[in-house]
């Protein structure tokens, strides 16, 4: 029996996603990203877990021990803005394979002079000739507004410094991986792997349409 997804490797492992068998490889390289993987699959769970502690290591070898303390202080405070980021930046990817780190980067570091600027007493919304970078810069910055603005919220509210702590910490997680991984789309592919459940766009946000 054959690889439902590549039609090449033997099907040895069951893929409860796909309700049939698959090969390894495709597990491997698909699982969260083209495959919608349930949490609580045995092959997903071990793939993170693996996935996780490899590049905790590499990043602390790379960067030390500090740059890892300050992020898990920084995500404590407020986990829901990293998620929401995430899954933003997740749908967008779904909604369109052709994203890469480096528009990521580029919108990142928008929404940041964006903030720096507002830090001054100046309200200005930096742009960018390429609209991909824009739309991204957008959804990142609606995420913050969200918790820095929404005077009703209390416990989850967000300053300031903080709303441009965290844009610096994705912005030094997702240069790591364009230093360290050859492949323009690492960091999407590393963060899809972490919201399976976002696989279908929700119907409010509409895709990219990148130009070739």
């Amino acid at each position: 029996m054959k690889c439902i997804l590549c039609e090449q490797r033997k099907a040895k492992r069951y893929c409860p996603a796909k309700r049939t068998y698959i090969c390894a490889i495709c597990c491997g390289e698909k699982r969260g990203v083209e495959i919608n993987c349930p949490p609580d699959c045995t092959y997903y769970i071990e793939g993170q877990k693996y996935q996780q502690d490899k590049i905790t290591k590499q990043r602390i070898t790379k960067e030390g021990v500090e740059t890892y303390i300050r992020r898990a202080e920084l995500y404590s405070k407020n986990p829901e803005i990293f998620a929401k980021i995430e899954v933003s930046l997740v749908g967008l990817f779904r909604g369109d394979s052709k994203l890469r780190n480096q528009e990521v980067s580029e919108a990142l570091e928008l929404s940041l002079k964006t903030l720096d600027t507002e830090k001054k007493g100046i309200i200005f919304e930096y742009r960018s000739e390429n609209r991909v970078v824009n739309e991204i810069a957008a959804r990142v910055l609606t995420v913050i507004r969200e918790y820095k603005d929404t005077a009703e919220l209390r416990r989850g509210r967000i300053t300031l410094d903080y709303a441009k702590d965290v844009i610096q910490e994705f912005l030094k997680e997702i240069r790591f991986y364009m230093e360290t991984d050859t492949n323009p789309q690492s960091y999407l592919i590393h963060i899809s792997r972490y919201h399976p459940e976002t696989a279908v766009r929700p119907k409010d946000e509409s895709a990219l349409i990148i130009p070739s």
